[in-house]
């Protein structure tokens, strides 16, 4: 569902704004905005009711970050980026429906978003926790659907982000709202909508802890498997006398790092080594080899293991062998 560009007045703008405020901003320390090419900006200024104002107008985009300071969480969002993604999510949404479960299917650019909300803030783990075992119950594969936030906690910058709702998305020109799992405007006018979201349920907190005991164990078994699925067939090869180049020549880069970080069918993701809002990680499972378009760096399996542990070569070596033989 597409909007023209301006639909909001003047008049109407300040108790949507206050909608904005309430309910999507974590952070007002500082706040990413969107530039003309659809990448992003973080601006570190600030954030205040006026730029609130002017992302309404459709004069600037702005987004919203996924955890606060203190590396929490008040909603979850999946993000699908193709049809096929896209009527999984609003399948999900009318199944959750059954369960009690109110979601918001908001459309984008090139599939939509999925929004759960928290009554109270969740630690990062937890509401990553959750969206895990939400996918689980619905049978759909991680690398399908995008899950932010993408950290359980925040390091040394803002962490994931996603496009604030209503506003003018730059690089299309278009604005998207809100829909029902059936495909209706979730209401007429997107001012309306917004005082929908003003009123937004939130899981009920008997779920959430349901939901996100699921997700604990889907990421304990990811986690043995991290180690056991890239490595488990590789145990014959002979390849090579040096110890690193028989583990360069046996293990699956693209396998090994989709248990690190996520990956898109094209083998594009977040770099885990420095704070990006862009995917400019990418994976070459042809060549079998990894690198980030922002860091400058990549190589094999043995170098994305010594950035991963902050360790040296030998280090590396001997911990990947340790896996691999024994």
């Amino acid at each position: 569902m597409r909007h023209p560009e301006r639909v909001f007045t003047d008049y109407e703008l300040s108790p949507l704004v206050g909608v904005l405020a309430r309910k999507f901003i974590n952070r007002w320390d500082m706040y990413p905005q969107q530039m003309a090419n659809g990448r992003w900006l973080t601006v570190h200024e600030p954030l205040h009711v006026g730029l609130l104002q002017t992302h309404l107008r459709g004069d600037v985009t702005l987004g919203v970050y996924l955890l606060d300071e203190q590396s929490r969480g008040r909603f979850l969002v999946f993000d699908a980026d193709s049809t096929e993604s896209w009527q999984q999510l609003r399948k999900m949404a009318q199944e959750l429906a059954t369960e009690n479960v109110t979601t918001y299917l908001e459309n984008s650019r090139r599939g939509g978003h999925l929004w759960l909300f928290f009554d109270q803030p969740q630690p990062g783990q937890a509401v990553r926790w959750f969206g895990r075992g939400v996918l689980a119950r619905q049978g759909i594969p991680p690398k399908q659907i995008e899950l932010y936030p993408k950290q359980d906690e925040l390091d040394d910058g803002p962490g994931s982000l996603i496009r604030l709702p209503f506003g003018v998305h730059r690089k299309s020109g278009q604005r998207y709202g809100f829909m029902t799992p059936e495909g209706n405007p979730l209401a007429p006018t997107l001012r309306q909508q917004v005082q929908v979201l003003g009123r937004a349920e939130t899981v009920p907190i008997r779920f959430f802890e349901l939901v996100c005991d699921k997700g604990r164990e889907v990421e304990a078994e990811r986690r043995k498997r991290r180690i056991a699925r890239p490595l488990a067939a590789t145990k014959s090869v002979t390849v090579g006398d040096l110890p690193s180049e028989r583990i360069k020549t046996a293990v699956s880069v693209h396998d090994f790092v989709s248990q690190y970080v996520e990956l898109s069918p094209s083998g594009m993701g977040l770099c885990p080594f420095h704070d990006d809002t862009h995917p400019s990680f990418s994976v070459n499972a042809e060549e079998n080899y990894w690198y980030c378009f922002t860091c400058g760096i990549g190589g094999s399996v043995i170098d994305f293991w010594m950035q991963w542990q902050d360790c040296d070569f030998v280090t590396a070596v001997s911990e990947l062998a340790h896996m691999l033989y024994d």
